[in-house]
């Protein structure tokens, strides 16, 4: 029984040892940098509805998001980078008119200014959760189709965009991780457009898969 309990204290400080490293505290008591980039992909969804020649029509439907993260992580609790991601909403629900059924995609291209806060930080455990939060621009597309026949014209729009979500991740080692996280998006479009169209709101669930490494950046407490 000593001796398990001898060799579950090594695996433990075996397994904080690697936790930390991944951290980039050195001999010095110094602090460097680490850096993560990241991929992800999932589904997406629009939640926006705007009365379109007096009825209520539905700019986008379901679809996929597929975005990138480059990130620094400041302390043990807080990260801060640039994420972009780009969202197919799909085409809605079919609005039938006496001149056809219309329906509406919606596309955004989401560059913006990202930081993680963490609720259980990974300097203290392989599982962490995050607070995911951005604010950047939103570049909107929206395509129309009369009958199942997509208009060639398409509207453009451009406003600031807002993200807050919820994530889990888990590190395979020091450099390796995979989250799953969850994003609420907002966008405010404070110019004019065909469809007046003021606002639009979305939601994604997607995976990511990222990796880390030193950033050479070292600095102190």
């Amino acid at each position: 029984m000593r001796k398990i309990k001898i060799i579950s204290a090594l695996l433990l400080c075996f397994s904080l040892q690697n936790v930390f490293a991944y951290q980039g505290f050195d001999v010095n008591g110094g602090y460097v940098m680490p850096m993560e980039v990241s991929l992800y992909g999932g589904a997406a969804f629009s939640d926006t509805q705007k009365t379109w020649r007096g009825r209520e029509a539905d700019f986008g439907g379901s679809g996929f998001v597929l975005g990138t993260t480059l990130m620094g992580l400041i302390n043990n609790y807080f990260s801060v980078g640039f994420d972009f991601s780009y969202i197919n909403s799909g085409y809605g629900k079919s609005l039938a008119l006496p001149l056809g059924d219309f329906d509406f995609r919606m596309e955004q291209y989401r560059p913006m200014l990202f930081t993680k806060l963490y609720l259980v930080s990974p300097a203290y455990s392989r599982f962490s959760l995050y607070v995911p939060l951005g604010a950047g621009l939103d570049f909107a597309r929206i395509s129309q189709r009369q009958s199942g026949v997509e208009d060639k014209k398409a509207d453009t729009l451009s406003g600031f965009a807002l993200s807050a979500g919820l994530g889990a991740e888990f590190n395979f080692d020091n450099n390796t991780f995979i989250s799953f996280e969850g994003r609420y998006n907002f966008s405010w479009y404070p110019g004019s457009n065909d469809y007046d169209l003021s606002s639009a709101k979305s939601a994604f669930a997607a995976v990511k898969l990222g990796i880390r490494f030193d950033s050479g950046y070292e600095f102190f407490y």
